[in-house]
């Protein structure tokens, strides 16, 4: 019994050390239902907080770019903004400046023409327009001050070094101290934190201005401001009020146990499992905010001249990619953007690829970066020419994409066409490295520390019952190295394994048979009822000979036209499948869960597995306690009702100065 008090103290207080110190105001209304202990230690720490220095910050809200832009945004807030605006700012109107020389208040939401002058010597510095917005109606919910200068790099940089200049001058009000001029330059992210602290915004509102501000796609933008309107607070918050309320039934069965009703196990078990399917339905949109977010990249391989650039051109609708009746004409990777069900995508052309290069060293440096860029991508499209058909080249790129050899020389080619074609034997077939795997992983690192990439996930293979197969792929675990990611792709079934069975590792793959206005004995141009079923569709890959091995391994297969942008739309549809874009709205009206949001969504419904094994193996309320308090605190720590500090700073951190 004394361990299990022993437990019991330990749970209660283990949130006190983690909790957000500016948030403990809202703590300690939390601590009237339980916890006080935790809550009273909160409002002892509060004026400890890093965040909560009282000063007033001011920053450029806009970008700062050179000789673009009509308008340039800075903004101030804090207990000085209108003191350290008044002393640069000279209202153009007398009104205005008699006012200010009385000290009456600014009047909120009312814009100022005027100008900032240096109080040192009256210089100007620009003409402007103010906008105070006075505490409590303002974004931090304290005193702001907009001053909108000319755009550009210049003049906007000029005013805000006058602003964050510590100066005796007074403004014409007269006798300002020095403390009362004070502004210092704000930190990432540090407006948005302040109304974050100040309960203008939960944590997963202030995510989504983030996401709103970063937004590639209008899908991502409407999803960002679905989550800024609540969207995604309103579940979470009802679940852990949810918990909370069965938290606090077992709690005071603890001690009153006596004098309360025989508690119904079975009625608990319901609950908690009422409760872990709310929260896995909040994490099943995980999926589509990682694909928003991140994006994804997919690689355009094939032998020379299978028209991989006119596909990329008539795909993006653009003009990158040089084309020509030439073989080998593309050398290097060409990047070219367009979105696919709400969902950025990159596509990359790449060189042809053939082991025969005849020596010329540029198409071989060609020939390796196609294979990293391929390797490296979160999905791979492998064109091959209808009209001339399946050929050895075809076969030698859809090896080395596999992972089945090496495009290295004729002697490796010799060596596979001897091997046999029998399932069991390439079975225990093995794979070699791939040339320039170097470059491979340096170039896939570059990429993804810059912007992210699609982070490979796996399936939640815990045998549950009661879940749903939709709701065992909404729970994925971010893998921390490539290896496990590329292993554990999820994106299908066949991703998973190689060729006729063999164990590989790569992206999916999408098969386009493209040309297809080209083969000779068909109609032109090519209608929709020719490759309208999968019936025509395997007509078509029989009449371009391609193996049966080769079409089994694909997770799809599209019969393209570049030239007529036939095909286009089954391309997207298909990629978008694979990619798991397909449940993603397009339109973009459904808010989703980021990446963070869905670990603490995850550790919940870990903690929640663990509480009905807990009832199940009868073990003491004292221990059930343990397990539901921990999911009450991952899902306050989405909202922000129960934060650590450094959860806070690798949120804002993200932000932009001035945000």
């Amino acid at each position: 019994m004394a361990s299990t008090c022993l437990l019991r103290r330990a749970a209660a207080a283990a949130p006190a050390p983690a909790a957000r110190p500016r948030r403990l105001r809202r703590g300690a209304r939390r601590g009237g239902r339980g916890g006080g202990a935790a809550a009273a230690a909160d409002d002892a720490d509060a004026s400890s907080s890093s965040w909560d220095d009282g000063d007033t910050i001011a920053a450029i809200a806009t970008p700062v770019v050179p000789q673009a832009g009509g308008v340039a945004i800075i903004r101030l807030s804090g207990p000085n903004a209108v003191a350290a605006t008044r002393a640069v700012f000279r209202p153009a109107a007398k009104a205005a400046r008699d006012a200010q020389r009385r000290g009456d208040p600014m009047v909120s939401h009312t814009a100022l023409y005027g100008e900032v002058r240096d109080p040192r010597d009256g210089a100007m510095i620009d003409e402007v327009l103010v906008l105070p917005m006075l505490a409590p109606r303002s974004y931090t919910t304290e005193d702001v001050v907009e001053i909108h200068a000319h755009g550009g790099s210049v003049c906007v940089q000029r005013v805000l070094a006058l602003l964050l200049r510590n100066t005796s001058a007074s403004s014409e009000s007269g006798d300002l101290s020095d403390d009362s001029l004070r502004v210092r330059l704000a930190r990432p992210g540090e407006f948005t934190l302040r109304a974050f602290l100040n309960g203008r915004l939960d944590l997963t509102q202030a995510e989504a201005v983030h996401g709103l501000v970063n937004a590639r796609t209008n899908a991502a933008a409407d999803g960002a401001l679905a989550a800024l309107r609540g969207g995604l607070a309103g579940p979470v918050k009802k679940a852990r009020a949810e918990a909370v309320e069965l938290l606090a039934e077992l709690e005071a069965r603890l001690d009153f146990d006596d004098e309360l009703e025989p508690l119904d196990e079975s009625h608990v078990v319901k609950r908690t499992r009422r409760l872990h399917d709310a929260v896995l339905s909040v994490l099943s949109t995980a999926e589509r905010g990682r694909l928003r977010e991140t994006g994804v990249t997919v690689a355009l391989v094939g032998r020379p001249n299978a028209g991989k650039s006119s596909l990329l051109n008539a795909w993006s609708r653009s003009d990158k990619a040089i084309v020509t009746d030439v073989a080998g004409t593309t050398r290097d990777v060409v990047e070219a953007s367009i979105t696919v069900a709400g969902v950025p995508v990159t596509l990359l052309d790449t060189a042809g690829i053939r082991a025969d290069t005849k020596g010329d060293v540029v198409e071989a440096i060609g020939v390796e970066r196609s294979l990293a860029a391929a390797k490296g991508a979160d999905a791979v499209v492998l064109v091959v020419d209808a009209r001339g058909g399946w050929a050895e080249e075809d076969r030698e790129v859809w090896e080395s994409l596999a992972g089945r050899t090496s495009l290295t020389s004729e002697e490796t080619r010799d060596s596979r066409r001897d091997e046999s074609e029998d399932a069991s034997s390439t079975s225990s077939a093995t794979s070699s490295p791939i040339e320039g795997s170097d470059e491979f992983e340096n170039a896939r690192a570059r990429l993804y520390a810059v912007r992210g990439g699609l982070e490979h996930h796996e399936l939640n293979t815990k045998d549950d019952e009661d879940s749903t197969d939709d709701e065992k792929s909404g729970s994925f675990r971010l893998e921390a190295s490539f290896a496990d990611a590329y292993a554990s792709s999820a994106f299908s079934a066949s991703s998973a394994t190689g060729v006729n069975g063999a164990s590989a590792r790569r992206a999916p793959m999408l098969l386009a048979l493209n040309k297809i206005d080209a083969v000779p004995d068909v109609s032109s141009p090519v209608s929709e009822e020719e490759v309208s079923d999968a019936g025509k569709l395997e007509n078509w890959t029989k009449r371009a000979g391609v193996p049966e091995d080769v079409v089994a391994s694909f997770d799809a297969i599209v019969a393209t036209s570049a030239t007529t942008r036939f095909g286009l739309s089954d391309l997207e549809e298909a990629l978008a499948s694979i990619i798991g874009a397909g449940s993603v709205n397009a339109e973009g009206a459904q808010w989703a869960a980021n990446q963070r949001q869905a670990e603490a969504l995850r550790c919940a419904c870990a903690a929640l597995d663990r509480l009905t094994e807990t009832i199940e193996h009868g073990l003491p309320v004292d221990f059930w306690t343990i397990e539901l308090r921990e999911a009450a605190a991952a899902l306050g720590e989405i909202t922000g009702e129960d934060v650590a500090e450094d959860v806070l700073d690798v949120v804002f951190t993200k932000f932009c100065i001035g945000k």
